[in-house]
């Protein structure tokens, strides 16, 4: 083989190599997209599935299905702590903040947000305004 013909063979794979890179980013960037949808699916039907637990447990007669949908005695500690600690009415992503959870996650925020509306009803912490908590005059910061 002389150098010509190497450099052509050379040239020929590199062409085919670059064929092949670009098929496989075009792939990369389809499956990032399908990924993506994947997540904010998953997300959703993490929202939906808190939302509808909280729901179930308000309506007359409810059968539970699944796992036990009251909250964690720790998590009614610390949800009560917080409240206590901001003294002021405080929204669930900043509750989130504090406990050292991420809230730009939808599901940790409808968690919260059923929690506190649980305890709500359980007139332990008061809704001064839609999405605004705060503990209520008779409670403390630990469940008794």
């Amino acid at each position: 083989m002389d150098r010509e013909q190497i450099l052509r063979l050379l040239g020929e794979r590199e062409a085919v190599g670059r064929v092949e890179v670009a098929r496989l980013e075009e792939e990369a960037e389809r499956l990032t997209v399908l990924i993506e949808a994947c997540r904010r699916e998953v997300d959703r039907l993490a929202v939906a599935r808190e939302v509808l637990s909280g729901l179930a447990e308000e309506l007359p007669g409810a059968v539970r299905v699944g796992h036990d949908l009251k909250p964690e005695p720790i998590m009614l500690d610390q949800l009560l702590t917080v409240l206590g600690e901001a003294g002021r009415p405080v929204r669930c992503k900043d509750v989130l903040v504090v406990l050292g959870e991420d809230p730009a996650v939808a599901r940790r925020v409808e968690r919260v947000r059923n929690r506190l509306k649980k305890l709500v009803v359980a007139g332990r912490v008061v809704e001064t305004e839609p999405g605004l908590f705060t503990l209520a005059a008779e409670s403390g910061s630990s469940p008794g």
